[in-house]
């Protein structure tokens, strides 16, 4: 499923571009203009998508997004699309999407959740580029951003699949569309979208679930909802 055909431009929407709150990486920039430039001039040359889940975002078309609620899987993909792809991060609030130049890995993009998008289309980068001053440097940021990102998670290729689980269970659980409730931090995620992203095999991913129930750490409930209980200790 692809982003160009499952999105839609929002007619009345019921988030605002500028309650966006400026990421954590943006932070690391030098060189930056204010994240509300971004913001203000990305409403002015783009618009408001919404895109239903499991929709792979398309970057080759050159479109320039900003996650502005929901969730975007980030991949690693070989450049030979041979090796399996590497879950990297689950983008959030703030996070920008654009076509970067391939070098060792590219990365491909999904969304995991219902999820609104701020897209300045190709024929509109260059112009929102200019209006944004040191956007390069911006950009620069946020890419070593996600190359840090996937040095950790390629570590993780040669980690113990329990360990692999847990990591996907505490990159879900730190995300904003979890949900703190009574029975702990609620969940939208079944074993099987978990153990995808975790790339385990599903008997050792089934024993790795019973060792986490167990513990209590988490719990089922249902097929598409668990609930996380801490302690569980801090994955790098």
């Amino acid at each position: 499923m692809m982003a160009n055909s499952h999105a839609h431009v929002m007619k009345q929407p019921t988030i605002t571009v500028f309650d966006t709150p400026e990421p954590e990486w943006f932070k690391t920039s030098p060189l930056k203009s204010s994240w509300a430039s971004w913001l203000i001039n990305g409403n002015h040359y783009g618009k408001l998508i919404e895109v239903q889940p499991k929709t792979t975002l398309d970057t080759n078309q050159g479109d320039f997004y900003i996650v502005l609620k929901g969730c975007v899987v980030a991949f690693a993909l070989s450049l030979d699309g041979k090796s399996k792809s590497v879950f990297v991060d689950a983008l959030r609030r703030g996070d920008m999407i654009w076509p970067l130049q391939p070098k060792q890995v590219r990365f491909g993009y999904e969304t995991r959740s219902l999820t609104y998008l701020l897209q300045v289309p190709q024929a509109k980068y260059d112009e929102y580029m200019k209006s944004n001053g040191y956007s390069e440097t911006v950009l620069m940021a946020a890419e070593l951003d996600l190359v840090k990102k996937h040095s950790q998670s390629a570590l993780y290729l040669f980690a113990k699949d329990l360990d692999r689980i847990k990591r996907v269970i505490c990159m879900l659980v730190d995300h904003p569309d979890a949900r703190p409730t009574d029975r702990g931090i609620e969940v939208m995620a079944s074993k099987d979208e978990i153990r995808t992203l975790a790339g385990v095999e599903r008997r050792s991913a089934s024993r790795a679930f019973k060792v986490l129930e167990d513990e209590g750490t988490i719990k089922f409930d249902g097929y598409k909802t668990f609930f996380f209980q801490p302690p569980i200790e801090e994955l790098a």
